[in-house]
């Protein structure tokens, strides 16, 4: 009885075999999607490395109807805000920057079915978005080496508004070394705690400093500091999509000799 059992599951397998073969005829991504998110002062956008803020719907499919799409997709976004798809299939998208430390992209749809730019992909196609952050950093004092090895710098920063929405509070910092251009994850030997922020230190000098010195000498380090908010307190309003994101200052490379 095993024995037939098995023939029969053999038979079935090979009545599936020509059909599992045959050859995928569908074209494959023939076009190039890249650009930049700036922020409302023209300046490139800091961003978590590989950031997942620019949300794809196509809508091409769907025969003009430009409010039907199947789900979202995601564009990774670099350091400074650059970007750039190589693989992408040709069509029309609704592009929307989304779930960032800014204040919502589309001030009608928001996160209506519509939201978003309508744009055209194919061949080498460019999109650049403006975006009004929560936060803006600035350096006062750029990262030195103190002369036993401690990491300095300092900072302020600045609360922006957008027409028609609240702000929300500030909520920590953190000062972010790492041994390589990617700066995202914070070193928590060097620095294991937060700043923690209120709204009245807008626009004071605010130094950070590593808690010990570091190891190794003769290398680079790669800086940057980074700051969140959070839902304005008695204003449930505020707590917009990507509440909680860092905003972040430039990065800066320093050399320990």
């Amino acid at each position: 009885m095993k024995k037939l059992n098995y023939y029969y599951i053999m038979l079935i397998l090979c009545c599936l075999l020509p059909s599992a073969c045959e050859i995928d005829n569908y074209d494959g991504p023939d076009a190039t999607i890249r650009g930049t998110i700036y922020d409302h002062q023209n300046q490139p956008f800091q961003v978590n490395q590989g950031a997942e803020i620019i949300r794809m719907r196509e809508v091409s499919w769907s025969k003009g109807d430009t409010t039907v799409f199947i789900g979202n997709q995601t564009l990774k976004v670099q350091q400074d805000g650059t970007y750039q798809h190589t693989k992408w299939f040709s069509g029309e998208y609704r592009m929307l920057p989304y779930s960032g430390a800014f204040f919502p992209y589309d001030d009608e749809e928001q996160d209506g079915d519509d939201a978003g730019e309508l744009v055209k992909i194919s061949a080498t196609t460019t999109k650049d978005f403006i975006v009004t952050p929560y936060l803006t950093i600035e350096w006062v004092k750029k990262p030195v080496v103190t002369a036993d090895n401690y990491i300095e710098c300092s900072v302020r920063f600045r609360r922006n508004q957008k027409a028609g929405y609240e702000m929300p509070d500030v909520r920590e910092a953190w000062l972010l070394v790492s041994r390589n251009v990617n700066t995202g994850s914070r070193n928590l030997d060097l620095y294991p705690r937060k700043m923690d922020l209120t709204n009245d230190m807008e626009g004071q000098e605010l130094t950070f400093r590593t808690d010990i010195p570091v190891k190794y000498i003769g290398i680079d380090y790669w800086i940057r500091i980074s700051m969140n908010c959070q839902t304005a307190a008695g204003k449930p309003e505020t707590n917009y999509p990507g509440m909680g994101a860092d905003n972040f200052t430039t990065i800066e490379k320093i050399h320990v000799p």
